[in-house]
């Protein structure tokens, strides 16, 4: 008898893929600073480029991955004219355990030179096979090279492959940190129970307006013990984590939907529009408007 429901982990653990792309790219290149709501995921084949993240250069190469947070900005700078070309794949994801992030609850580095060349060499082709296998499905729902396109239905056989997908990008994940396991920790940060909760509580209600008082009260704390806790759990005061998960949700609605830019600021719970894009302009760096346009359909990643 093996009843995995009752271990918290399956029940609380989400991954899913938003996209996987083979990208190369030339030495005049560069993609402008961006962040996205997603963690990405780079296994670079071939070249070598400059990339500042959060403000720090990083040197990769081929035989490197880089896993990049959500809500990480980050730059591709140009290469001198022998670098030759960058050739990467990228798969943008959402892993979670409840609410809190994958890659930073187990400390995923940024940067890793994988020693083992045969580990490395599969998982590019595990990566080149699920790219081949997405474009099928793709393909077969008509989407190909139709980026503006949302798929709001399918039929039985376009659910099964879709799972299909879905079961190799699990695959997929699994292999990817069994080969990345000797670069992470025995055992993930440990998070005080009460704050996690109170991050799915967040996350479960980003369109309501969430105060300071009427967080405390949902953990029966006072407001000053909520911040000391919060802070000392996630590094910043709960409602600077309030509002980068509302910015991370509106980005994801700015790219992957048709709603208004009124409806977003109302589903990512900003009291006004005029509140929503101020907030947006101060944290991008671009106007909303500007980041759907630059995005909607086709991301730099």
């Amino acid at each position: 008898m093996a009843i995995l429901s009752r271990i918290r982990f399956i029940e609380d653990l989400f991954i899913r893929m938003a996209w996987v792309i083979e990208n190369v790219v030339n030495v005049e290149t560069e993609f402008p600073r961006a962040s996205y709501p997603k963690t990405i995921i780079w296994v670079i084949v071939e070249g070598k480029r400059t990339i500042e993240v959060n403000g720090s250069l990083h040197d990769v190469q081929a035989g490197d991955i880089v896993i990049i947070p959500p809500q990480t900005a980050r730059i591709l700078l140009p290469s001198a004219p022998a670098s030759g070309p960058f050739h990467y794949y990228s798969i943008g994801c959402d892993i979670k355990i409840g609410s809190l992030n994958f890659t930073e609850l187990y400390n995923l580095p940024l940067r890793t030179r994988i020693a083992d060349r045969s580990a490395f060499e599969e998982i590019s082709q595990l990566t080149g096979k699920l790219l081949v296998q997405s474009l099928k499905v793709i393909k077969a729902l008509n989407a190909l090279d139709q980026p503006h396109l949302i798929v709001s239905s399918v039929n039985t056989d376009e659910t099964v492959a879709l799972l299909a997908v879905n079961a190799s990008f699990h695959d997929w994940f699994a292999r990817f940190l069994e080969m990345m396991r000797c670069y992470l920790p025995a055992e993930p940060q440990e998070i005080d129970p009460r704050i996690s909760k109170l991050c799915t509580y967040m996350q479960m209600n980003l369109d309501r307006r969430l105060t300071m008082p009427d967080l405390a009260q949902y953990l029966y704390v006072s407001e000053s013990h909520l911040r000391l806790l919060f802070r000392k759990a996630m590094g910043v005061p709960p409602s600077e984590y309030l509002r980068q998960l509302r910015l991370q949700h509106a980005k994801d609605l700015l790219v992957n939907t048709s709603y208004s830019l009124k409806e977003i600021a109302e589903l990512s719970g900003f009291e006004t529009l005029n509140h929503f894009s101020r907030v947006f302009s101060t944290y991008e760096s671009v106007p909303a408007i500007q980041y759907r346009k630059r995005y909607y359909g086709s991301i730099q990643v």
